[in-house]
């Protein structure tokens, strides 16, 4: 995935030259900056936009950037029939519903497991509860084990170790925006892989 850098001179002549639509065929054609700038001229807009819904940003960012990874994924194949914008508030609408409905426990869960939180505040039985925190914390570090080494970095430092995105971009020398794809990727294959606990 690309990362956005800079506003060099040819990022700003994309910028006056392209349309949203004429942008998605360079990205279909394989020009990646074409990609930069779509995420430009999006990200900052839907993250409001998820925000007035989730009321949290580091969830909102989350989101926005789980929407972009896809479309990055399928840049060679993506069908857009109205517009780029159209087509990018209905996907980011419909991630949030689908965070909504099927990440919120599995979210609480994680992040309790993550804090040595042994007190499952939604359950009602506590010798339930001590087992179903043992298997999950068990299915937690699996997880983790099976993510890509630098996925793996990041998602420990930032869930485990509490460092800022800029910390962890600091201490590994990658972009911000590198560690928001890591942090992203991780937490989608956390889900997947403990989608029994929902």
């Amino acid at each position: 995935m690309p990362i956005l850098k800079q506003q060099d001179h040819y990022q700003s002549e994309i910028r006056k030259k392209f349309t949203d639509e004429e942008l998605v065929e360079l990205l279909k054609s394989g020009k990646d900056k074409a990609f930069d700038e779509l995420y430009f001229r999006y990200r900052d807009l839907l993250v409001r936009f998820v925000y007035l819904r989730m009321k949290s940003i580091a969830i909102s960012e989350e989101i926005v950037q789980e929407v972009f990874t896809s479309i990055w994924e399928r840049r060679k194949t993506i069908v857009i029939q109205k517009s780029f914008a159209a087509y990018i508030y209905t996907s980011v609408r419909y991630m949030t519903l689908d965070y909504i409905k099927s990440h919120e426990v599995t979210d609480q869960y994680i992040q309790e497991v993550l804090e040595k939180n042994t007190v499952l505040q939604t359950s009602y039985n506590a010798i339930e509860d001590s087992i179903y925190y043992d298997e999950l914390q068990k299915a937690v570090d699996e997880a983790a084990d099976l993510l890509p080494k630098k996925s793996k970095e990041v998602f420990i430092l930032s869930r485990v170790k509490q460092y800022t995105n800029k910390e962890i971009a600091e201490e590994l020398n990658v972009s911000i925006e590198t560690v928001k794809y890591h942090i992203t990727y991780s937490l989608k294959f956390m889900r997947t892989y403990l989608g029994e606990f929902n």
